[in-house]
């Protein structure tokens, strides 16, 4: 049997914005999104509203304490394997703020990314990991800014099954069907 190709989906934009006006501590996201988990270690994942236009609209992830204090590390576990991630870097007034993002293939580490941010104020930085297929997680830490980033607008395509996949399933069901019925047949 030939191995099962996908084709291109929709991309999935996660940019918090179904939360509404939250305040500046909102509720904990952890598994609100379908096929991706969000955590951290040490500290609290927060949708945070803070004023319009630092991210893509009202509401950014901020990672860390209750206020805006988004220094604590982003995990993000997706379910399957996607292509095309990309993110923006939120909020920082200074240029040269840094991070890092550790990029995991096939549940494999694969790379570690710098993200610098240009520090124009309500510019969101697009953090691109479109070089990468099959990303089973990121990891973003090590922010060099003492208020912290935050992060908007995570897009990522997940992989669909084409046509032929499921058609090559059906007719393999349909023979070993055929072929139990048969053996039924010759042991009467």
């Amino acid at each position: 049997m030939g191995a099962a190709s996908a084709a291109s989906a929709a991309p999935t934009v996660i940019g918090f914005e179904e939360f509404g006006n939250v305040g500046v501590s909102g509720p904990t996201v952890t598994t609100e999104y379908p096929g991706v988990v969000f955590s951290s270690t040490g500290s609290n994942v927060n949708i945070v509203t803070s004023q319009a236009g630092i991210g893509d609209g009202l509401n950014f992830l901020c990672t860390g304490s209750p206020g805006i204090n988004c220094v604590g590390e982003t995990i993000l576990n997706f379910t399957n394997p996607v292509s095309d991630v990309s993110f923006l870097a939120v909020g920082s007034n200074n240029a040269g703020v840094q991070a890092l993002v550790d990029v995991f293939v096939n549940g494999a580490f694969a790379a570690t990314n710098n993200i610098t941010v240009g520090g124009i104020f309500n510019t969101p930085d697009l953090v691109d990991l479109s070089a990468f297929n099959n990303v089973t997680s990121i990891r973003i830490y090590n922010i060099t800014d003492g208020g912290g980033l935050g992060w908007d607008n995570f897009t990522y395509i997940s992989a669909v099954p084409e046509a032929e996949t499921y058609a090559m399933l059906l007719l393999g069901l349909g023979l070993v069907g055929f072929m139990a019925h048969r053996r039924k047949e010759v042991s009467a």
